[in-house]
């Protein structure tokens, strides 16, 4: 299999694929992190915080935002050492093989959908404060609201069917203004005093909520849209091999100051913003269309900061839903290229809008399957939120398998840190299995159940092709989920095996373990979450030893970081000519 890697200095830029260019600068690098963190979750996650840990709330965001830069310090390390676009999909390919790669793409592609569903129903819900016939009771969509959703999805989609370019200068200024809104927000309600009558008011009012406790905030990072508002992080790392590599900062160093500035400075603004609605929840009608801090805004004389984030509430939305749809175009591209899905999707060129380079059928299908997500959900945003933080987890798991696997395959670096990149991946499987663990049974075996039907989807849609040829006239893959039965001796399907194992064993032990977040744990939570951690260290040790022996097999086939390139470009330009 011959996947196209970013061309070494011998080759012509002609022959440089448009996916591998290197146009983003830091500053659009800025614009797909924080336009991708900072969407609805700002605005509608601090309300379900609150529900399901009260007071402890700030602390939910507190360990999601350190989850997350573990996490992202792992990607960040892969993306950096093999910079690829597209690779939360290509990089586990070339470690673990095709059926770890069509696992996380199933994950990957169904939670970057759903995104497009769940902000075009914030985008709704935001609208709904001047079209009140959009919304129904809480937070249901009326006939006019199921319209108005849908034609937002197709206008997410459309928008990227513009040149690249112009997408991503778009919302980067877009997203200037998204950080500008909340930030602005925090400030003046912080010189304007906590209302502390009107926030233990809040009690009564709106009913008990959850217990509190660790418990109620380990849930509260999966399923209140903490975790959710994280994600938009990786942006840049889909686009890793797109980073410019000119000028005073490398390639590198663009990605991590785009990624981790990205996730300590929305750290700081999700927490400073959930202690401001900790503070004036009494004020808050869960009955009125408007966000909380709209709501507070109105409630305070600040009729003009109200009208701000009721603007705001629709284009923060937006902006990511933006981001993920474009960057999902180039995953999904990747994924055709490997032909785990439909090879027509990789097209661009003979399948773009007046020549103009998109993927405007990866485009249409991702809105299909974004269709059907809101759909099968009922149109709840809550439970889009939660099944989305799971599959973010489950995906976001294996780049740290991929990081030890390839060690020796990577540019060489010091032992330390090779030791700290072991550490962290091993130590960020096992925290994400113990999050997952901790957001319950119901939010779990929702997200788990979608994640089934997308494997089912891409490993089971090659056997229909073969067995059906009018369907294999429409639908061109490679066939591999019959590797399984070569489980004892093909370690692409041992690493497969391992990592659907654990899922499988993980939804028993948060069954039994968890079966219902928030409320007062016993010592059977804490047992089962102590089988739990071991059981993902277990897992991560097993997908490695199988990794590795795959890796002996087939060489995986990396683009390397530019730094190397001009080295190797100086030392042919040292050698004496004949």
């Amino acid at each position: 299999m011959a996947l196209q890697v970013r061309p070494t200095s011998g080759q012509s830029k002609e022959s440089i694929p448009s996916d591998e260019a290197r146009r983003l600068s830091l500053f659009q690098l800025f614009g797909l992190a924080a336009g991708g963190s900072i969407g609805s979750g700002w605005l509608l996650g601090a309300v379900d915080a609150y529900d399901k840990a009260r007071a402890y709330a700030p602390w939910a965001w507190l360990i999601g935002g350190l989850v997350m830069l573990v996490v992202a310090g792992v990607m960040v390390e892969l993306g950096t050492a093999a910079p690829k676009t597209g690779g939360l999909i290509f990089l586990p390919l070339q470690s673990s093989g095709p059926l770890v790669a069509i696992v996380a793409a199933a994950g990957l592609w169904i939670f970057y959908a759903i995104n497009a569903a769940s902000e075009s129903m914030a985008m709704t819900k935001g609208l709904s404060s001047k079209m009140p016939t959009l919304m129904g009771s809480g937070t249901t969509l009326t006939a006019w609201g199921w319209v108005c959703t849908l034609v937002l999805m197709a206008v997410i989609s459309a928008t990227n069917l513009l040149v690249p370019r112009l997408v991503r200068i778009g919302n980067s200024w877009l997203t200037v203004v998204k950080v500008m809104v909340p930030l602005l927000t925090i400030v003046l309600f912080i010189l304007s005093g906590f209302d502390h009558h009107h926030g233990g008011g809040g009690e009564a009012k709106h009913g008990s909520g959850g217990a509190g406790g660790f418990g109620a905030v380990l849930a509260a990072v999966v399923d209140s849209g903490v975790i959710y508002a994280y994600v938009g992080f990786q942006g840049p790392l889909d686009f890793a091999g797109n980073v410019k590599a000119e000028g005073r900062l490398t390639e590198s160093g663009r990605l991590r100051w785009a990624v981790y500035g990205t996730i300590v400075g929305t750290t700081v603004l999700y927490i400073l913003l959930q202690i401001v609605f900790n503070s004036r929840h009494g004020q808050w009608d869960p009955g009125h269309p408007d966000s909380p801090y709209t709501q507070f805004a109105f409630a305070s004389s600040m009729a003009w900061l109200g009208w701000c984030l009721r603007i705001n509430s629709v284009l923060s939305p937006m902006g990511a839903g933006l981001v993920f749809t474009h960057a999902l175009t180039r995953e999904v591209a990747t994924l055709s290229r490997a032909h785990l899905t439909h090879r027509g999707l990789q097209t661009m060129r003979t399948t773009t809008l007046r020549g103009r380079d998109v993927y405007w059928l990866v485009l249409a299908v991702d809105f299909v399957v974004g269709l059907v997500a809101l759909l099968a959900m009922g149109g709840r945003w809550h439970t889009l939120v939660a099944a989305d933080g799971v599959l973010t987890l489950v995906v976001y798991a294996v780049p740290g398998v991929a990081l030890v696997s390839l060690r020796d395959k990577l540019p060489p670096v010091s032992p330390s840190r090779n030791r700290v990149r072991r550490h962290a991946a091993w130590i960020s499987f096992v925290l994400i299995a113990l999050i997952l663990y901790g957001a319950g049974w119901t939010d779990l075996w929702h997200g788990m159940a979608v994640l089934a039907a997308g494997c089912v989807l891409l490993l089971g849609l090659p056997v229909l092709a073969r067995q059906f040829p009018t369907l294999g006239r429409f639908y061109d893959a490679r066939e591999h989920v019959t590797r399984f039965r070569r489980l004892g001796s093909d370690p692409a399907a041992q690493a497969a095996a391992y990592l659907l194992g654990m899922l499988a064993l993980l939804l028993v032990c948060t069954l039994f373990g968890n079966p219902e977040p928030g409320a007062p744990h016993h010592r059977a939570f804490y047992l089962w979450g102590g089988g739990v951690g071991i059981m993902a260290l277990m897992t991560f040790c097993g997908m490695v030893w199988a990794s590795k022996r795959h890796i002996g097999r087939v060489e995986p086939l990396l683009p390397p970081p530019t730094s190397q390139l001009r080295e190797r470009e100086q030392e042919r330009s040292e050698e004496p000519q004949p």
